[in-house]
């Protein structure tokens, strides 16, 4: 339990020498007095500025392999970077990337046209360019009934749009919009600096503040029909979910190192305070609950070892890893919850670490799917596998 998760021989194997040095220097530069004015700047969230510095730095693009610009450490590479960026305090610099590169990055590599991808993706690997998953919409009720369209004229697409709760949609250069289009799923590639795009709010949010999560319209909004996904209906969603399931799997680390951290900090609560004469932890509920948080803390560690030697092997792990995103969260929501109760009064004031921590968690249900959406995606993914893999 009190091994950092990357430290374990699953993982360690898999390093390299530019892994370790990776790591090493991404501790040092997701230092929480360096990073203060990150996350406690104006407006609460990254400027274009600091997005260029993490490409100039080379934390973005790390997944994606060296033939597309990128760093090509793969999977372990996004989650050294989530390890060090969980030193913050603060899971919103985390979600960011993740949106940045294993979402919309991978999603422009992988399913649309070279020409877009030669234009778009250097951008993005340098921090010049931001994206965000535009996918979520007012009242959503799922995707049969998604009110976004595109509509063909001549050489372009004709969109309108209404998407809300986008992570980094106030700072985003690109926007990924899923859409129906001749009655198919599909994504299109929207500059921002077009027409018709408008931010129409912020959100002022409880966690992971360092990040921007905005509502954004697209009122006959005309692009290129080159930027139109190549993968569109049932097999644009198949590739969507598998897009997504990296990303999920990021944020369940990024979880399970909230709770270890949670866990740790609570131990040592729990023997520094007493309450009428004993040791808090020494009670007998307040042991329940410790004990409960040290065997989730072991399952979610087992579960994340699984699940990254599915990915690496390139298995459809996509039911697997909406489960693990369920678990992870659901787990250090609640956990985080018991930190701040057991706390006193003192959990229920901002500089506590315990309920900054819940905070942060509360974030992670709803982003990359909602936890109701991740036992969905499990059942129906268990349910039908073998029709799900043979589509591809």
């Amino acid at each position: 339990m009190n091994r950092p998760l990357l430290d374990h021989p699953a993982f360690a194997r898999h390093f390299t020498p530019e892994h370790r040095e990776l790591r090493e220097r991404a501790r040092r530069t997701f230092d929480p007095a360096h990073l203060a004015a990150w996350v406690h700047g104006p407006g609460g969230h990254l400027t274009k500025t600091q997005w260029q510095e993490l490409g100039r730095l080379g934390f973005l693009g790390l997944s994606l392999p060296r033939e597309l610009g990128g760093h090509g450490l793969g999977l372990l590479g996004a989650l050294i970077l989530s390890e060090a960026a969980g030193q913050l305090g603060d899971l919103g610099i985390s979600l960011g990337l993740h949106c940045q590169i294993e979402i919309t990055a991978e999603w422009l590599a992988t399913a649309h046209e070279d020409e877009v991808r030669r234009r778009f993706l250097p951008g993005m690997i340098a921090g010049r360019l931001i994206g965000c998953a535009c996918d979520t919409e007012p009242g959503d009720t799922g995707d049969r009934q998604m009110a976004a369209t595109a509509v063909r004229d001549g050489d372009e697409l004709v969109i309108n749009a209404r998407k809300i709760y986008i992570v980094n949609g106030s700072n985003a250069d690109l926007c990924f919009v899923t859409l129906k289009i001749d009655g198919e799923m599909a994504t299109a590639v929207v500059e921002k600096e077009r027409p018709g795009v408008q931010v129409l709010h912020v959100f002022d949010k409880l966690g992971t503040r360092s990040i921007d999560s905005a509502f954004l319209s697209f009122t006959d909004v005309r692009v290129p029909a080159s930027h139109l996904s190549v993968k569109r209906g049932v097999r644009q969603l198949m590739h969507w979910n598998k897009v997504m399931t990296a990303a999920r799997f990021l944020m369940s680390a990024d979880a399970c190192i909230l709770h270890r951290s949670l866990l740790h900090r609570m131990l040592e609560y729990g023997k520094a305070r007493t309450v009428e004469g004993r040791p808090l932890a020494s009670w007998p509920v307040q042991r329940q609950v410790l004990a409960r948080a040290a065997a989730d803390q072991e399952l979610m560690q087992a579960g994340l070892i699984e699940g990254f030697e599915q990915l690496v092997s390139r298995k459809n792990a996509v039911a697997e890893i909406a489960a693990l995103k369920w678990f992870c969260v659901d787990r250090t929501t609640r956990f985080a919850a018991h930190c701040a109760e057991m706390q006193g009064g003192a959990g229920y004031m901002w500089d506590s670490d315990f309920l900054r921590g819940h905070a942060q968690v509360l974030g992670l249900k709803m982003a990359g799917g909602s936890l109701t959406t991740m036992q969905t995606i499990a059942g129906q993914a268990l349910a039908y596998r073998e029709e799900l893999e043979a589509l591809g």
